[in-house]
């Protein structure tokens, strides 16, 4: 059964300008829905219906107009749209494979807090932007943490920091901060807000979120029965974290964009729409599992097969 919450306790997540986004903001709502009763919101522009299934659970609320011209830099105005005394936030391109309450227990006694570990700058965004950080702002060190997910409790506090990130924000190529496909990135500023504003990070070890950073194919990955473990290669492959065990499952995964259109994303769409569809646990995972694990997975085996054949002559 999905983890009850009352409604104190809400998911966030935006959907503005693309209906591509849309699409994904619905995957993200209905895998967080599948094991959480839970209100979840989309802030949006967009015209689209919410499956009559998920109706009393996935709401959609307007975007204000002045904010739809920023695209992905709305998250810098998360604040504006919280529904309730405390909020996860979840990235449109993530998918939920599990109980959200172990993430807002741990967050109890912060105003703003992320999964991530405070680490000294230069080790996070390089010399220059830490020697940058250490003069304007008098920090050497910042809470290292991936966007997927932020919790937020409603306070004047929480306004504050967003405040301090937005007026950071107004000087941002002055200050050198490296752009995100042409946008600010939002990470940096609330980091440092949050660090000005005593704000304690819940300690990232895996289990909260990830990204696809060490294994860009799970060999387990189910988001209709929560199924999922990720591996952290050793070092000193280029894809070790040093702060992750050898094997982890984390309660949600941040595809990011460019693995929207992977196989082990375009695995856990499909399971959601065949569920939607009435199709059972079993058959969908077996549908999935004939058509799109095993046909990729034969090829990406047999590409690096050819690889290491290559390298051998």
């Amino acid at each position: 059964m999905p983890g009850k919450f009352t409604d104190d306790y809400s998911v966030i997540t935006f959907a503005t300008n693309k209906l591509t986004y849309a699409l994904f903001a619905l995957n993200c709502a209905q895998s967080v829905v599948i094991h959480n009763d839970i209100k979840v919101f989309i802030v949006s522009n967009l015209d689209f219906a919410i499956p009559a299934r998920f109706q009393k659970n996935i709401f959609i609320i307007p975007a204000k107009a002045a904010h739809i011209p920023l695209g992905i830099e709305i998250k810098m105005h998360i604040d504006q749209y919280l529904q309730t005394t405390h909020t996860l936030f979840i990235d449109s391109d993530c998918i939920c494979f599990g109980d959200l309450h172990e993430v807002f227990d741990s967050a109890k006694g912060q105003d703003v807090t992320v999964a991530g570990n405070i680490v000294p700058a230069e080790s996070w965004c390089g010399a220059e932007q830490a020697e940058t950080i250490k003069t304007h702002f008098g920090l050497d060190k910042l809470i290292r943490f991936n966007g997927g997910i932020l919790y937020f409790k409603r306070s004047l506090l929480t306004t504050a920091i967003y405040d301090k990130a937005r007026e950071i924000a107004k000087d941002y190529d002055a200050y050198g901060f490296h752009r995100n496909n042409n946008s600010v990135n939002e990470e940096g500023l609330l980091s440092i807000a949050m660090m000005f504003n005593h704000q304690q990070p819940i300690p990232d070890n895996g289990r909260v979120m990830t990204d696809m950073h060490t294994d860009l194919r799970p060999k387990t990955i189910n988001v209709l029965t929560g199924a999922r473990v990720m591996r952290n290669p050793a070092y000193p492959s280029p894809h070790h974290r040093a702060w992750y065990p050898a094997q982890y499952s984390p309660l949600v995964l941040h595809f990011g964009s460019n693995n929207l259109n992977a196989y082990p994303y375009r695995s856990q769409s499909l399971l959601l729409k065949l569920r939607l569809m009435g199709f059972s646990l079993s058959l969908a995972t077996t549908f999935v599992n004939i058509f799109i694990h095993s046909p990729y997975r034969t090829y990406h085996w047999l590409i690096g097969l050819l690889k290491k054949l290559k390298t051998s002559f």
